[in-house]
Formats: structure tokens, C-alpha cells, sequence
């Protein structure tokens, strides 16, 4: 494995020899060469030879998968504030080795993403290591639900969504000024659907396993009244709203309903939510204590469905670092949350392709193009006069996931001791190749 120096501001001269290129947009799949010139892709087509001026890295291909590069449209960094958890720095490098070559950061750092230097922070650090980062900005000041933020110049100094993530904003007449305010703005709210007075003292999900561990169930009351409240008001005031980490069948139902109406709304799943269901939790093993919670069967093969039918768009990692001592004592002590950046793809591809024989070209498009449609950014596609964001994978590989396989700065994933099919060979960023394997 190798990791290129990301903060070099030159591009590359790459050409991708006989890969099979998969199309998102329109579901097709072709083998073909790629040729990038300056960071840019110059030519899709069968046997190119590369100018002779030119002399360009090649990249042999032949059995493997040429995608968009991934989006992660919901990443925790913990920078500001806790970078002995993550940074920016070790967070991209994660991003990279999961095939990732964009991601948007939640705000909940310490301090807030609430204020325009802190916004304009991430994007020079962006910059620095040449990765795109968008950073989501606080609908409140502070996450504390009281006061809504100084929105208009957070858009303009670059925040690309808004969200109080961590936080379910419990006041709903504030919640609905936040949206009049947004809907002017045109901004995208990434909404954390939890209603405090069903979740605050659970652990895990209310059912048979709850009871039989002896631990606080948290209803999916909780995620389904607060995403019913937000549609109703999503549709009042005409707000771009996304619903995030779905994991309850009834919003399943609701955003389908919503989406019917013609209601402004998307939304995602986490690979847990999608990978495994409560009986997890046997063991007490704090890695699977996440928020939401892992919920039953019915609610994960409900999440599958709405996956193959169109309901929930995109499959983002809800990547949440937390140092061992944090997660490494007693589950109502453990911290809530997972890293994911660097199993996105391979748990996805694991449970949707391999078990639920979904389509490689919709597996991609839930992390790629639809992803880059909701946040609105120039990624998602392969296309000639494109900025080359390209992830290069092989789909055939499986590992069992060990904790010396993981770059991030902290080791608490969800998925250690999995077998997950799927291994990323090349992640190419802006231009030039950021991780090669």
C-alpha cells in the first residue's frame, strides 16, 4: 500500500489501461481506456495511445472496476477539537484507503462548525492536502437547539449543507424558522431525527434484545416523530431537507410517502444499519452501540428494500472516531458511534452485491453520483473535461477486517472480524493518485 504526498499541488499524466468503467448515470458498464492529461480526463475510449508529448503513469486495469469517486456524505473528523480521536489529515487518509475522494464533515467538533472561520478552516486545510472536504455548518449556535445560526454568511464562506448532527433539534417552531430561513437560502438540511424524551437513557434498540440483555431500549418512535415532524414542515415551508442514518422501518414508509407527495427530501442509511440487526448485541459488544441504534430485522430488510427501490439514496459511513478508552468499558458507559470511512465501499458491496444480488452500477451510484446530487458538488462521474476523481476497485478480494488494516487514528469499527468482499486499488483525487494498492 502506498499513500502519495496529497499536499503537492501538481496533477498527474495517468492513463487506466482495460478497466471496466461503471456509468451511474446510466446504469451501464464498458471497457475502455482512460486517459488523463493535467489532472484532467481527456479521452474515454478503446486502446488509446497517449500523446507523445506526454508521459503519463499507466495503470493496468484488466479485471477491475473503474467508478466515480466515492462520496462519504457524512464523516465525523473531530478537528477542531479532538484530534487525538481523528484530524483532518488522518481522516483523509482513511477517506482514501476506502476509495473515497470526497466527504462532507459534520459540525459537532469542539469548537462548533457554527462561525465562518471555522468554516473557512476545514476549506484551507481542504486545500492544504489538495482533497475535497465540504464542510456542513451548525443549524444552531453551538448544537444547542436555542438560536438558529448566522446561516447566510456560513453559505457564503462555503459551508455546503446545514445540520445539528449529534443533536435532534427538539424545538419545532425553531425548526421551522430555520427552514423559512434556509428555503431563501437554498440550502440543504441534513436532519438528526431523535426525540429525546424516547431515546435519552437507551442503549440500544427497544425489542427482545434489549429486554433479554437487561439494557434501556431506545424506541423508533424516537427517529419516526421527529422525521414526520420535519416532512410536515419541509412541505410547509418548501425546505431541501435529508434525512440521515435511517434505520427504522416506519420512516422507510414515510419518506417513501413524502416522496410521492413530491416533498423536498432525501435521505441515507449507514452499513450497519443495512449489515447487521440487533442480535449483534449479544455479546455486549460495545462496538455495535451506535446511534441510531441497530435495529431488528424488519427494520434492516425494510432499509434493503428501500435501498433497491429508490427510497433511501445514498449509503454513507456515519464515520464517528473515539479513542479505546471511550468504547473499551461497560456498554452504558461505551461511547455511541463507529468508524466507517474505510468500509463503505466493502460492506456495501459485501451485503448488497454478494447477498441481496443487487447491480455493481447501483451499489456505486448509493455512494457516488447520488451522494454528489444531494450535496450539489461536481463529483460522481466519469466523464471527459472532468477533474479526474476515479476509484479503481477489485471486487472479487475478501479479507477478514483486522484492526492493523485501519488507518484512521482510532480502531473502533463496527466491522472488525468481518469477511467483507471488495478491496480498493487505486483512489485518484483531483487529478493524481492519492493511494495505491
Amino acid at each position: 500500500m502506498k499513500f502519495e504526498n496529497l499536499k503537492l499541488k501538481n496533477t498527474e499524466n495517468i492513463i487506466i489501461k482495460k478497466g471496466i468503467i461503471i456509468n451511474p448515470q446510466t446504469g451501464g458498464k464498458s471497457k475502455r481506456d482512460i486517459l488523463i492529461l493535467n489532472g484532467i480526463i481527456k479521452e474515454i475510449s478503446e486502446n488509446i495511445i497517449p500523446p507523445a508529448e506526454f508521459c503519463c503513469r499507466e495503470i493496468n486495469a484488466k479485471d477491475l472496476y473503474v467508478c466515480p469517486g466515492f462520496i462519504d456524505m457524512h464523516v465525523h473528523l473531530r478537528d477542531p477539537g479532538d484530534r487525538n480521536e481523528e484530524d483532518i489529515e488522518s481522516g483523509v487518509k482513511a477517506a482514501l484507503r476506502g476509495g473515497i475522494t470526497a466527504l462532507a464533515c459534520m459540525p459537532n467538533t469542539e469548537p462548533v462548525l457554527d462561525n465562518p472561520y471555522l468554516i473557512n478552516y476545514v476549506i484551507i486545510k481542504s486545500k492544504e492536502l489538495n482533497y475535497n472536504i465540504y464542510p456542513v455548518a451548525a443549524i444552531t449556535g453551538n448544537l444547542a437547539g436555542e438560536k438558529i445560526s448566522e446561516m447566510g454568511l456560513l453559505a457564503e464562506s462555503g459551508a455546503i449543507a446545514f445540520s445539528d448532527d449529534g443533536n435532534g433539534i427538539q424545538n419545532a417552531k425553531l425548526m421551522y424558522e430555520a427552514m423559512k430561513y434556509g428555503t431563501q437560502l437554498k440550502v440543504l438540511f441534513i436532519l438528526h431525527e431523535e426525540d429525546y424524551s424516547f431515546s435519552s437513557f437507551g442503549q440500544v434498540n427497544d425489542g427482545y434484545y434489549s429486554a433479554m440483555l437487561g439494557l434501556e431500549g431506545i424506541l423508533s418512535l424516537s427517529e419516526d416523530l421527529m422525521t414526520a415532524r420535519d416532512i410536515i414542515l419541509s412541505k410547509a415551508t418548501g425546505a431541501r431537507v435529508h434525512i440521515t442514518h435511517v434505520s427504522s422501518e416506519k420512516t422507510v414508509e414515510m419518506i417513501a410517502e413524502a416522496k410521492s407527495k413530491g416533498v423536498n427530501i432525501t435521505c441515507d442509511t449507514t452499513c450497519e444499519h443495512l449489515f447487521f440487526n440487533d442480535s449483534c448485541l449479544i455479546d455486549y459488544d460495545t462496538k455495535f452501540k451506535i446511534k441510531p441504534p441497530i435495529r431488528s430485522e424488519s427494520d434492516r430488510r425494510a432499509i434493503i428494500a428501500g435501498l433497491k427501490n429508490g427510497t433511501i439514496d445514498a449509503i454513507a459511513s456515519d464515520h464517528a472516531p473515539h479513542l479505546l478508552s471511550e468504547k473499551n468499558k461497560s456498554f452504558r458507559e461505551a461511547s455511541f458511534g463507529s468508524i466507517g470511512l474505510e468500509t463503505l465501499f466493502k460492506a456495501s458491496l459485501t451485503k448488497l452485491l454478494y447477498e441481496e444480488k443487487f447491480e455493481i452500477e447501483k451499489i456505486i451510484s448509493l455512494i457516488s453520483l447520488n451522494p454528489a446530487k444531494i450535496l450539489n458538488v461536481e463529483c460522481g462521474k466519469i466523464e471527459t473535461g472532468r477533474i479526474a476523481n476515479i476509484t479503481i476497485v477489485d471486487i472479487e478480494s475478501e479479507n477478514i477486517y483486522k484492526s492493523q488494516d485501519i488507518m484512521s487514528m482510532s480502531k473502533n469499527s463496527s466491522f472488525l472480524g468481518q469477511k467483507l468482499k471488495g478491496e480498493i486499488r487505486y483512489t485518484i483525487v483531483n487529478g493524481r493518485v492519492g493511494f495505491s494498492n
